[in-house]
């Protein structure tokens, strides 16, 4: 988090924060306020707001009423401009035995309907739709055809985002419909202590910042 004081970040994607018995500034920091999902439900998906951000951010419980923290939906508006819909996701929890992915039951339509969305988070998926050395496809319909019906632009370069593993690892995405404009990257010099890369982007023309 100190990280994102320092490239002065209006909001931080935070999939999987750590349990509360380890020491780690996730969870809390003087700097951010948090949204923290659902009480009562496993931590999945948090999102920390900058305290000196001018962005005002509203959580959109209704479109992810049935993901149980696996995605969050909110609407930031910034001191100028229209406002962007940010979803935050986390997409690996099941739902009993049916098998489907509660981030999943997101209300996709309702979110895509939206000029402005950005989609981003740790979706564990591989393809080769937005990552060509890709050797397995996992989980991937789900986002493939997300993208493909609404157009949703990928931001992802061919850099990993998870390192480590034996594979070229790109399952952190960064999506977009097409009337946003992002500048995107990857911060590999920052260390987390998490196997998963640091992704940074600013919508070009205004906030937020993430």
């Amino acid at each position: 988090m100190e990280m994102a004081v320092q490239k002065g970040a209006d909001l931080v994607l935070i999939q999987e924060p750590r349990e509360e018995t380890e020491k780690d500034s996730t969870r809390s920091h003087p700097s951010f306020r948090f949204i923290r999902g659902k009480e009562g439900e496993a931590a999945k998906c948090w999102v920390a707001i900058n305290r000196e951000s001018q962005c005002q951010v509203t959580e959109l419980k209704d479109l992810t009423r049935d993901c149980a923290n696996y995605a969050q939906a909110l609407k930031v508006k910034p001191l100028s401009g229209a406002s962007i819909i940010i979803v935050n996701v986390y997409d690996r929890g099941r739902q009993g035995g049916s098998g489907e992915r509660l981030a999943q039951q997101t209300n996709w339509e309702a979110i895509t309907r939206h000029s402005q969305v950005i989609i981003a988070g740790d979706m564990n998926a591989h393809s080769q739709m937005w990552n060509g050395r890709a050797t397995s496809r996992r989980n991937a319909p789900f986002w493939e055809n997300l993208i493909s019906d609404h157009s949703l632009v990928v931001w992802n370069s061919e850099e990993a985002t998870r390192v480590g593993g034996d594979n070229h690892s790109i399952i952190d995405l960064t999506l977009s419909s097409p009337g946003v404009e992002l500048n995107w990257s990857i911060d590999s010099e920052e260390a987390t202590g998490s196997d998963h890369e640091v992704i940074m982007w600013e919508i070009l023309g205004g906030t937020p910042n993430s």
